[in-house]
């Protein structure tokens, strides 16, 4: 799989730290303007998913209904988990998910996807695994 290198300093990396363990993962967000929404996380893994398919249904309107439509069709990931709404990067450390501030429908709408260190993204091109160096 295609690596994407990003410097530990560049201006989308900073870290994370795991409520439950302390744990100091890196990772790159996106920036809002990358328009990755809507987005999923593996429930296994940090793994993450965006389809354009998924935008065009959601991009007007966000409810429960449109949720439900574009969760019955997210596929399983590579690790044997399942990309699925309200899904979470987890911490390298302990495995415990990095929670989101918002609900499942609310994400619909949510540009920043966060990848961390190791995680692989699956999106509109070839997907890449993220890899942040000093």
């Amino acid at each position: 799989m295609k690596e994407v290198v990003y410097r530990a300093n560049d201006r989308w990396v900073g870290t994370l730290c795991c409520p439950a363990c302390k744990y100091v993962a890196r990772a790159w967000k996106s920036s809002g303007m990358s328009e990755c929404r809507p987005h999923f996380y593996c429930d296994h893994c940090s793994n993450a998913i965006f389809r354009e398919t998924d935008q065009a249904i959601s991009w007007n309107e966000q409810n429960a209904a449109v949720l439900a439509t574009i969760a019955s069709t997210l596929p399983s990931c590579p690790c044997g988990g399942r990309f699925a709404p309200g899904a979470n990067p987890k911490c390298p450390g302990c495995g415990a998910p990095f929670a989101h501030q918002n609900d499942p429908v609310t994400r619909l709408s949510d540009p920043h996807v966060i990848l961390l260190d190791g995680a692989c993204f699956f999106g509109q091109g070839e997907p890449y695994r993220v890899k942040i160096i000093e």
